[in-house]
């Protein structure tokens, strides 16, 4: 089930758990500033600092863990001396995604500097290496050029990103910006978010469920359709061409395209145990599907963004983020473990209780039916309800995540202690 995988290729066990651990907080942190806001515009200064808690604290963390694990023993990419490499990544986001919020929620000026420097530094040497040692990939699975690709919109976005972060530090919003602001989002949910976990779902929907491979033609129609697709885009926007109608339409064709062979394969599945993990990926192709329709209608009917942002930020990768940690945490502790000499220690199932995984699927599941309840019916409660409910979600993501991590600690430091 796991062939290819060596502990000689992979990164010690707490270099990518820390982003893992850290991401519920933010998150956490982001529902209880919700409570207290009586609006979500995502045009106003407090709501952008918001969302780049999720995007930077909670995404991104993951993500950063994430590739720091699968490079290595996923795609064949080594990064050296790894512990440093995490250390320093995740100092440098942790003091950027702080004070950008900051900067932004109090329009402090120094601290949308301090974020700038921060963010780039972070994601300079993280992306930078990630893309050097995926280059030396030889031969290039799909799999592996989707990461690349991803991982070069990922720079592309944050070099436009700390642009924008610097014009309003300046306070020098040119009409630019806005260009580049539509660019910025694509490239961060397109081109680096929705690469990455097509990329990487091609990988590990096979491996953790037990299920037929994705044919190759298809892992290559999807990457390379969809780094098309955002390059015509980006032409576009450039040479001044504001309808962009037919790129809303290809990005619901590609997305519903991927979510209906996920779907079809985790359905197909060899090994249909029980496994609540399944919930939190076709609920979030669900919203994909959904967020993509949304993108396409909401221009017509002048209807809220923000009901995007909570299809696809919430609904789709924040469910696909979950799912895949409640994979992933376990799977490394008993990894570990196993790898170290350890045969009486819990199967990757029992480490976390799955009533626990459960009650957090539905106090997700709640928190996103609230915020678009809020966004339609505009009742203040409906949001104070959305954000305990996300908070706690959060919560609960957290301490069953340190469920197994505590599992790896307690092993690991009795060997200490023997030795």
């Amino acid at each position: 089930m796991y062939t290819g995988l060596s502990l000689d290729q992979a990164p010690p066990f707490e270099a990518p758990l820390k982003f893992f651990l850290t991401a519920p907080l933010f998150a956490t942190l982001a529902g209880i500033i919700v409570f207290f806001l009586d609006d979500l515009n995502m045009f106003a200064r407090q709501t952008i600092g918001l969302v780049h808690i999720l995007t930077i604290g909670f995404m991104m963390m993951i993500i950063f863990g994430a590739l720091l694990q699968m490079l290595p023993v996923v795609a064949g990419a080594v990064i050296k001396k790894p512990k440093i490499v995490a250390n320093t990544t995740y100092s440098f986001l942790l003091i950027g995604v702080i004070s950008f919020f900051l900067g932004f929620y109090f329009y402090e000026k120094s601290a949308l500097f301090i974020s700038s420097i921060s963010l780039l530094t972070a994601s300079v040497v993280f992306l930078g290496i990630c893309l050097y040692e995926l280059m030396k990939v030889k031969p290039k699975s799909f799999i592996v050029q989707g990461m690349i690709f991803s991982t070069f919109f990922a720079l592309l976005a944050i070099f436009i990103g700390i642009y924008m972060g610097i014009s309003h530090a300046k306070e020098n919003i040119s009409a630019s910006y806005f260009l580049f602001t539509s660019i910025h989002y694509n490239f961060v949910f397109v081109g680096f978010i929705f690469l990455l976990i097509a990329s990487i779902t091609f990988q590990v929907v096979p491996m953790f469920w037990v299920t037929n491979p994705f044919e190759k033609t298809k892992q290559k129609f999807i990457i390379y359709f969809t780094v098309v697709m955002l390059v015509i885009f980006s032409i576009s926007l450039l040479l001044g061409l504001q309808d962009l109608f037919f790129y809303k339409i290809a990005l619901f064709f590609i997305c519903s395209y991927f979510a209906y062979q996920t779907i079809k394969t985790i359905i197909s599945r060899k090994r249909k145990l029980k496994d609540l993990s399944v919930n939190y990926y076709l609920t979030s192709m669900f919203f994909l599907i959904l967020g993509s329709l949304y993108f396409i209608i909401y221009d017509f009917f002048n209807l809220k963004i923000e009901i995007l942002a909570v299809l696809w930020g919430i609904g789709f990768i924040m469910s696909i983020m979950n799912g895949m940690l409640y994979k992933i945490v376990p799977f490394l502790a008993w990894f570990h473990l196993s790898s170290k000499g350890f045969f009486d220690i819990p199967t990757i199932r029992d480490m976390i209780p799955p009533k626990q995984i459960e009650i957090q699927f539905f106090l997700h599941l709640g928190a996103i039916i609230f915020f678009l309840l809020f966004l339609i019916f505009e009742y203040s409660i409906l949001l104070k309800l959305a954000a305990v409910v996300f908070a706690l979600s959060n919560i609960y993501l957290f301490f069953n995540l340190f469920k197994a991590a505590k599992v790896y600690l307690d092993f690991d430091t009795s060997q200490s202690i023997l030795n």
